[in-house]
């Protein structure tokens, strides 16, 4: 173990001290993997958005907002057109995100927060959507990814950021792994994953006939953040 009398002290000039006092204050801020129960999920996606994003106006396009909840129904400072195949929520545009109404390279960002589970057969949109599969036999939702990411790399500017929501879930007695579908299937299209951000909810749904857990609440969902490589 070195002693106090081994160890080399350096004396600085006054000069060396003027320029160490003069450098600016650090700007970094971080943002963190994992979020607070607080957290009001619009304001997390305004603060995804300028983390992830250095224009100040960008051209946003939600390729999934139905009613805009995740936008606060108004509350976000960043204006976005809203797409959605169902007319009667009255987006922006009525269209299909497998086959958008828009140029190539059109949209600095496009956001996507598809449904999370099958079995939803009862909506009119679900032979659109794919979300009418048995998850017993057929499991869950990932056959929907690709249409639309291949869709998604269209419109996107080079170096776009694709800002995706997705929730894994346990569903007759099945885990969905929604997350590394999607992951492996945005490689395959050309997206690079920026970071991984978890909102966590209180709102878990809990079934009184349920009588052992033989897997965990998902109390979570995430947000995932892509770049397009070209």
């Amino acid at each position: 173990m070195s002693s106090f009398a081994e160890c080399e002290i350096k004396v600085c000039t006054p000069e060396e001290v003027a320029d160490f006092l003069s450098d600016p204050p650090s700007t970094y801020t971080p943002l963190y993997s994992v979020q607070p129960f607080d957290t009001v999920p619009w304001q997390f996606l305004d603060e995804l958005i300028a983390f992830y994003c250095d224009i100040a106006e960008p051209r946003i396009l939600d390729a999934t907002v139905n009613e805009g909840r995740i936008w606060g129904r108004g509350k976000s400072r960043y204006k976005h057109v809203g797409m959605d195949i169902d007319p009667s929520v009255h987006p922006d545009v009525v269209g299909d995100n497998t086959a958008m109404p828009f140029p190539d390279e059109s949209w600095d960002i496009v956001v996507y927060d598809p449904p999370h589970t099958g079995e939803q057969g009862k909506s009119q949109f679900a032979p659109v959507y794919g979300t009418g599969v048995a998850v017993a036999t057929k499991g869950g939702l990932a056959h929907t990814y690709p249409p639309f990411l291949n869709e998604a790399r269209r419109v996107l500017r080079p170096k776009g950021l694709l800002l995706v929501k997705l929730a894994d879930v346990t569903h007759r007695n099945k885990f969905q792994f929604a997350t590394a579908e999607f992951y492996s299937a945005a490689k395959e299209y050309g997206f690079e994953l920026q970071g991984n951000h978890v909102l966590p909810r209180t709102n878990v749904i809990i079934d009184p006939k349920w009588k052992k857990a033989t897997h965990p609440r998902q109390n979570h969902s995430t947000w995932m953040a892509f770049r397009k490589l070209k």
